[in-house]
Protein backbone atom coordinates (compact mmCIF):
# COMPACT_ATOMS: atom_id res chain seq x y z
CA UNK A 1 0.00 0.00 0.00
CA UNK A 2 2.87 2.36 0.79
CA UNK A 3 4.33 1.89 -2.69
CA UNK A 4 1.23 3.01 -4.58
CA UNK A 5 0.93 6.23 -2.52
CA UNK A 6 4.55 7.11 -3.29
CA UNK A 7 3.95 6.38 -6.98
CA UNK A 8 0.86 8.66 -7.04
CA UNK A 9 2.74 11.47 -5.31
CA UNK A 10 5.64 11.06 -7.75
CA UNK A 11 3.24 11.27 -10.71
CA UNK A 12 1.65 14.44 -9.29
CA UNK A 13 5.10 15.99 -8.75
CA UNK A 14 6.07 15.17 -12.35
CA UNK A 15 2.86 16.73 -13.70
CA UNK A 16 3.40 19.87 -11.61
CA UNK A 17 7.04 20.14 -12.78
CA UNK A 18 5.94 19.79 -16.42
CA UNK A 19 3.32 22.53 -15.90
CA UNK A 20 5.91 24.88 -14.39
CA UNK A 21 8.36 24.14 -17.23
CA UNK A 22 5.78 24.84 -19.96
CA UNK A 23 4.54 28.09 -18.39
CA UNK A 24 8.13 29.25 -17.84
CA UNK A 25 9.01 28.47 -21.45
CA UNK A 26 5.93 30.35 -22.66
CA UNK A 27 6.91 33.37 -20.53
CA UNK A 28 10.45 33.42 -21.93
CA UNK A 29 9.14 33.15 -25.50
CA UNK A 30 6.77 36.05 -24.87
CA UNK A 31 9.50 38.20 -23.34
CA UNK A 32 11.88 37.32 -26.20
CA UNK A 33 9.30 38.20 -28.86
CA UNK A 34 8.76 41.56 -27.17
CA UNK A 35 12.54 42.20 -27.05
CA UNK A 36 12.87 41.43 -30.77
CA UNK A 37 10.51 44.24 -31.69
CA UNK A 38 7.08 42.74 -31.03
CA UNK A 39 5.62 46.05 -29.90
CA UNK A 40 2.01 47.00 -29.34
CA UNK A 41 1.05 49.45 -32.10
CA UNK A 42 0.50 53.02 -30.97
CA UNK A 43 -3.14 53.92 -30.46
CA UNK A 44 -4.04 50.36 -29.56
CA UNK A 45 -5.13 49.53 -26.03
CA UNK A 46 -3.48 46.86 -23.97
CA UNK A 47 -6.50 44.62 -24.53
CA UNK A 48 -8.32 44.31 -27.85
CA UNK A 49 -11.61 45.89 -26.79
CA UNK A 50 -14.17 47.43 -29.10
CA UNK A 51 -15.15 50.85 -27.79
CA UNK A 52 -18.83 51.66 -27.85
CA UNK A 53 -19.95 54.72 -29.76
CA UNK A 54 -21.87 57.59 -28.25
CA UNK A 55 -25.53 56.86 -27.56
CA UNK A 56 -27.86 57.71 -30.43
CA UNK A 57 -30.78 57.89 -28.00
CA UNK A 58 -31.44 60.57 -25.40
CA UNK A 59 -34.04 60.85 -22.62
CA UNK A 60 -36.79 63.45 -22.93
CA UNK A 61 -38.42 64.36 -19.62
CA UNK A 62 -38.79 62.18 -16.55
CA UNK A 63 -39.71 58.61 -15.72
CA UNK A 64 -43.33 58.20 -14.72
CA UNK A 65 -43.99 55.28 -12.36
CA UNK A 66 -47.42 53.94 -11.46
CA UNK A 67 -49.23 50.77 -10.41
CA UNK A 68 -50.41 48.83 -13.47
CA UNK A 69 -53.75 47.94 -11.87
CA UNK A 70 -55.96 51.02 -11.32
CA UNK A 71 -57.19 51.42 -7.77
CA UNK A 72 -54.16 49.83 -6.11
CA UNK A 73 -52.29 51.84 -3.52
CA UNK A 74 -49.72 54.21 -4.98
CA UNK A 75 -47.01 53.18 -2.52
CA UNK A 76 -45.73 50.43 -4.84
CA UNK A 77 -45.33 50.60 -8.58
CA UNK A 78 -44.79 48.02 -11.31
CA UNK A 79 -45.07 50.10 -14.49
CA UNK A 80 -42.85 52.81 -15.95
CA UNK A 81 -43.22 55.15 -18.92
CA UNK A 82 -40.67 57.56 -20.37
CA UNK A 83 -39.81 59.21 -23.68
CA UNK A 84 -36.61 58.82 -25.68
CA UNK A 85 -35.46 60.66 -28.79
CA UNK A 86 -33.15 59.74 -31.63
CA UNK A 87 -30.38 62.34 -31.55
CA UNK A 88 -30.37 62.29 -35.35
CA UNK A 89 -26.66 61.93 -36.00
CA UNK A 90 -26.86 58.73 -38.03
CA UNK A 91 -30.39 58.34 -39.36
CA UNK A 92 -32.97 55.89 -38.03
CA UNK A 93 -32.29 53.43 -35.23
CA UNK A 94 -33.94 50.02 -34.87
CA UNK A 95 -35.49 49.80 -31.40
CA UNK A 96 -36.31 46.11 -31.91
CA UNK A 97 -32.57 45.48 -31.38
CA UNK A 98 -32.38 47.51 -28.14
CA UNK A 99 -31.66 46.01 -24.74
CA UNK A 100 -33.61 47.57 -21.86
CA UNK A 101 -32.44 47.14 -18.26
CA UNK A 102 -34.08 48.48 -15.09
CA UNK A 103 -32.28 49.04 -11.77
CA UNK A 104 -33.86 50.22 -8.51
CA UNK A 105 -32.30 49.59 -5.10
CA UNK A 106 -31.30 45.92 -5.13
CA UNK A 107 -33.65 45.18 -8.05
CA UNK A 108 -32.13 44.54 -11.49
CA UNK A 109 -34.00 43.22 -14.49
CA UNK A 110 -33.18 42.83 -18.18
CA UNK A 111 -36.48 43.13 -19.99
CA UNK A 112 -37.75 41.37 -23.09
CA UNK A 113 -39.38 43.21 -25.98
CA UNK A 114 -43.14 42.86 -26.36
CA UNK A 115 -45.48 43.67 -29.24
CA UNK A 116 -48.41 44.31 -26.88
CA UNK A 117 -49.44 47.87 -26.01
CA UNK A 118 -49.66 46.72 -22.36
CA UNK A 119 -46.68 44.37 -21.96
CA UNK A 120 -46.62 41.41 -19.60
CA UNK A 121 -44.42 41.60 -16.46
CA UNK A 122 -40.72 41.69 -17.30
CA UNK A 123 -41.25 43.24 -20.75
CA UNK A 124 -41.13 46.60 -22.54
CA UNK A 125 -42.86 48.00 -25.59
CA UNK A 126 -43.15 51.09 -27.73
CA UNK A 127 -46.02 52.51 -29.72
CA UNK A 128 -43.95 52.50 -32.92
CA UNK A 129 -45.11 49.90 -35.47
CA UNK A 130 -42.89 47.30 -37.11
CA UNK A 131 -42.03 47.91 -40.74
CA UNK A 132 -42.25 45.25 -43.48
CA UNK A 133 -38.80 43.93 -42.49
CA UNK A 134 -39.78 43.56 -38.82
CA UNK A 135 -37.78 46.58 -37.65
CA UNK A 136 -39.05 49.20 -35.20
CA UNK A 137 -37.51 52.36 -36.60
CA UNK A 138 -37.14 55.60 -34.68
CA UNK A 139 -36.17 58.17 -37.28
CA UNK A 140 -33.65 60.96 -36.74
CA UNK A 141 -35.03 63.73 -34.54
CA UNK A 142 -38.19 61.78 -33.59
CA UNK A 143 -39.36 60.81 -30.10
CA UNK A 144 -41.28 57.82 -28.82
CA UNK A 145 -42.69 56.55 -25.53
CA UNK A 146 -41.40 53.36 -23.91
CA UNK A 147 -43.68 51.41 -21.56
CA UNK A 148 -42.23 48.97 -19.08
CA UNK A 149 -43.99 46.36 -17.00
CA UNK A 150 -41.70 45.37 -14.14
CA UNK A 151 -41.45 41.80 -12.95
CA UNK A 152 -41.66 42.95 -9.30
CA UNK A 153 -43.19 45.79 -7.34
CA UNK A 154 -40.84 48.55 -6.22
CA UNK A 155 -41.54 51.25 -3.64
CA UNK A 156 -42.85 54.52 -5.03
CA UNK A 157 -40.24 57.24 -4.74
CA UNK A 158 -37.41 54.74 -5.26
CA UNK A 159 -34.64 56.00 -7.52
CA UNK A 160 -34.90 54.10 -10.79
CA UNK A 161 -32.35 53.90 -13.59
CA UNK A 162 -33.32 52.57 -17.00
CA UNK A 163 -30.67 51.78 -19.60
CA UNK A 164 -31.69 51.57 -23.24
CA UNK A 165 -28.78 50.26 -25.28
CA UNK A 166 -28.51 49.79 -29.03
CA UNK A 167 -25.84 47.38 -30.32
CA UNK A 168 -22.49 49.16 -30.62
CA UNK A 169 -23.62 52.22 -28.62
CA UNK A 170 -23.21 53.31 -25.05
CA UNK A 171 -26.51 53.05 -23.18
CA UNK A 172 -28.98 55.90 -22.94
CA UNK A 173 -29.53 56.43 -19.20
CA UNK A 174 -32.88 57.58 -17.86
CA UNK A 175 -32.84 58.10 -14.10
CA UNK A 176 -35.26 59.55 -11.62
CA UNK A 177 -37.78 58.79 -8.94
CA UNK A 178 -40.52 56.48 -10.06
CA UNK A 179 -43.80 57.74 -8.69
CA UNK A 180 -44.18 59.45 -5.37
CA UNK A 181 -45.22 57.82 -2.10
CA UNK A 182 -48.55 59.01 -0.82
CA UNK A 183 -48.35 61.12 2.31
Amino acid sequence: MGGSEASTQLELAAIFAAFVAVTTLFSFVSIGANALGGKIPEGAGVYPVLAAGEPRLAPVGDIIGYPSVPGLSGDRIDALTFIIANTGREGAVDLSRATVTVMAGNYLEVLTRSEDLHPEPGAWTTSLPRDSDGNVLLRAGEECAIRISLGHLIPAGETVTVRVRLPGDRPCLIAGQAGHPED
